[in-house]
């Protein structure tokens, strides 16, 4: 798994969607299936603003058929959110993860 943190240097919005794009076309390049991105999640720092628009830009993503889905920490409760992107992420599935708020996980 390919792990990128795009909220720590305290990037702007449009650094976090540059390091976004790079490393989606890393993890296809790499053929890693799950890219694990540290987004932040609280209000400190502009780290909502950042999540809001990474958020934003892997659903325009995922209808371009860029990447197959994605799934926020503070969803992984085996909830519907959860067990839609098991369906297209089966080996999420054993991955042993906390429910990070501040983690996006994303299916290449």
């Amino acid at each position: 798994m390919y792990k990128l943190d795009i909220h720590s240097n305290k990037e702007t919005v449009d650094q976090a969607l540059y390091q976004l794009d790079v490393a989606i076309k890393l993890a296809k390049k790499e053929k890693d299936k799950i890219l694990e991105l540290v987004v932040g999640y609280g209000s400190s720092g502009g780290t909502h603003k950042i999540r809001t628009a990474v958020i934003e830009k892997l659903d325009e993503y995922k209808e371009k058929k860029k990447i197959k889905g994605y799934i926020s920490g503070s969803d992984i409760d085996f909830g519907a959110k959860h067990i839609e992107f098991l369906k297209i992420a089966p080996e999420f599935y054993n991955l042993e993860k906390s429910a990070n708020k501040g983690v996006i996980y994303v299916k290449c």
